[in-house]
């Protein structure tokens, strides 16, 4: 039967016997988005290699994804030239017009949002040569990109990289919050050696939204749920996952990376 074919093959010999099957690969993302700094770090490391090779999160990529700004708009018979800036940097790009070209793209011009998937390439000079693009219709899109680039940055795109090594927690320091954010009430109870006051409903939630404006200025991934429970102990899980939820549906706060990291509006 089919299913015998795992088994040696005796009737060749044992040099016939059949190898096992060989584990199959994890597939690669299609499309990575990046952000316009983060290939230019990559450009400047293939550099000063010896392969010369451009590798984004240890591996070469396949297709891009930027979103930014228009900037420089020239149409020619051939191709439009044109420069991009996501707020990290600018990159010179290239598109090269066919008779199969999205009608959408005669509505690009400069000052317009646009999102754009291709390659860079180093050849005649640096460039982000465009496969394809369209306008961006909202400006959530630009958001999501940038947390998308986040996201993607804390994964290994291949399988050919090992498991990354968590880094080791580090030590939760008590910063100094405004009168807004959490009150000093725990430091004090414990100089006294009395209970801390825990915080509940309103002064909670206020206390949670200051947090995360300290706590989480220049992160996109925001901050994660347990660093906000270790500094406003002694509130419970429990409390603060209700606190949260208020505030998400208040549109106040929401989630980022994932279910466990939080950012502020």
């Amino acid at each position: 039967m089919l299913g015998n074919t795992q088994n040696f093959a005796f009737t060749q010999g044992p040099s016939m016997m059949q190898e096992p099957a060989k584990k199959r690969q994890e597939e690669r993302h299609t499309i990575l988005p990046v952000s316009i700094s983060i290939l230019e770090t990559a450009i400047a490391k293939a550099s000063e290699s010896e392969s010369g090779g451009i590798l984004i999160h240890g591996t070469e990529p396949g297709m891009l994804l930027l979103v930014g700004a228009v900037e420089a708009w020239s149409r020619q018979a051939m191709s439009i030239d044109f420069r991009i800036n996501d707020a990290t940097g600018r990159m010179k790009a290239r598109y090269y017009v066919t008779d199969r070209q999205p009608a959408e793209v005669e509505e690009i011009a400069a000052g317009q949002y646009v999102s754009v998937f291709g390659s860079v390439r180093t050849a005649p000079e640096l460039h982000f040569a465009v496969a394809g693009m369209r306008p961006v219709r909202s400006a959530d899109e630009i958001s999501y990109h940038m947390i998308e680039v986040a996201h993607s940055s804390f994964k290994p795109q291949n399988s050919g990289i090992g498991p990354v090594a968590p880094e080791p927690k580090k030590q939760v320091s008590s910063l100094p919050l405004d009168s807004t954010a959490v009150p000093q009430v725990a430091q004090a109870a414990a100089e006294s050696n009395t209970p801390a006051k825990v915080l509940e409903g309103a002064a909670l939630r206020r206390a949670v939204v200051g947090l995360l404006k300290s706590e989480g200025d220049g992160k996109p991934e925001g901050v994660e749920f347990g660093a906000l429970c270790s500094h406003l102990q002694p509130v419970t899980a429990g409390d603060l996952t209700k606190a949260l939820e208020q505030l998400v549906d208040a549109g106040d706060v929401f989630t980022t990376i994932d279910d466990e990291h939080y950012s502020c509006v």
